[in-house]
């Protein structure tokens, strides 16, 4: 994982423009949580990948990236014994942890620097394409078309890393379970155009030495 780590890294020090206030308090998630933000930097890569795919515009492109970077600020305000909870989560903790996306919005104080479509994908990257998501139910194309490319590259990321629950799934599963649940919690097309590039970038988890 030597070349990817580096790889990412340098993706990390590229982002650490987006705005002052959103880099200080992922420096700060760093040093909280690692794991998590690793999750960051490898989901804004995975974005990259994905963005190629949809045939975004630069600028889109950029937002998609920035915004997959600090998806998951809020965490910053969820204690590490949440995060690592090897036993199933109790009501109250699951409650805590559905809040992160508005807690990321809350910590980023100079919203209009970062611009709405960023904001958005923090807020709505838990939504499902079938309305059960959260924070707020949202539906379908109702739900900011980053937050549904987010969506798409964190679960695929979860799925490929280790957590204190579980082990890493495999590459042919996370795509199994991609198109699964196409339709219900992704965008089916997104899911589409990832798929023919998932195989690829998932190997990253396996074979990079």
């Amino acid at each position: 994982m030597i070349g990817t780590l580096r790889a990412l890294n340098d993706l990390s020090h590229n982002l650490d423009d987006i705005q002052s206030d959103a880099s200080e308090k992922m420096g700060l998630l760093q040093r909280k949580h690692e794991a998590t933000y690793r999750h960051c930097v490898r989901v804004a890569w995975l974005s990259e990948k994905l963005a190629q795919g949809m045939n975004l515009d630069a600028a889109t492109s950029s937002m998609l990236v920035r915004g997959c970077f600090i998806h998951d600020l809020g965490k910053l305000l969820i204690p590490n014994s949440v995060l690592d909870n090897i036993n199933p989560l109790t009501g109250e903790q699951w409650a805590l942890i559905r809040k992160h996306p508005e807690y990321g919005v809350e910590l980023l104080q100079n919203q209009s620097l970062l611009g709405a479509e960023i904001v958005q994908l923090i807020l709505h990257h838990h939504e499902r394409w079938d309305g059960e998501g959260y924070p707020y139910g949202l539906k379908g194309e109702k739900i900011p078309l980053l937050a549904r490319a987010c969506s798409v590259v964190d679960a695929f990321d979860s799925m490929l890393s280790p957590r204190p629950y579980r082990r890493k799934r495999t590459i042919e599963d996370a795509m199994f379970e991609l198109e699964k649940h196409a339709g219900t919690q992704f965008d089916p097309e997104l899911v589409e155009k990832f798929i023919p590039m998932a195989g690829d970038v998932g190997r990253i988890y396996f074979t990079d030495h």
